[in-house]
């Protein structure tokens, strides 16, 4: 049997924050990619949803800590790989006096007017 009442006030709403052992996992392994150039790989990921569901959990925490991950599929072995770098914060002094990170950086343009891409 349910017990309906009245209340004045919602209660304030909380998000407690967790982390599986298997996102735990993948943490350690993107930083430790990241710091030693290896590369990582997950077994019995099925193609389609839980290979889908899967890369985007490892990019998604690859973005977290502002790494660059490279991430390939092989479906016959049922296995994901990937490997994570840091991501570069370079800043080149312009002779304006200003100074721009080389990740803002999309064309340059040189002495003959060309412009030239990445």
């Amino acid at each position: 049997m349910i017990n309906l009442s009245k209340v004045d006030t919602f209660p304030e709403l909380t998000r407690s924050g967790r982390v599986s052992e298997e996102l735990q996992a993948i943490i350690n392994a993107l930083n430790e990619s990241a710091n030693n150039g290896e590369r990582f790989a997950l077994s019995g990921v099925e193609a389609g949803k839980a290979y889908n569901s899967m890369q985007q959990r490892i990019r998604a925490q690859a973005k977290k800590l502002n790494y660059k991950v490279i991430i390939r599929f092989d479906a016959t072995a049922q296995k994901l790989y990937f490997q994570a770098t840091r991501v570069s914060n370079n800043v080149v002094n312009t002779n304006t006096g200003s100074e721009v990170k080389t990740s803002d950086i999309k064309a340059i343009k040189t002495a003959n007017a060309k412009t030239t891409t990445k």
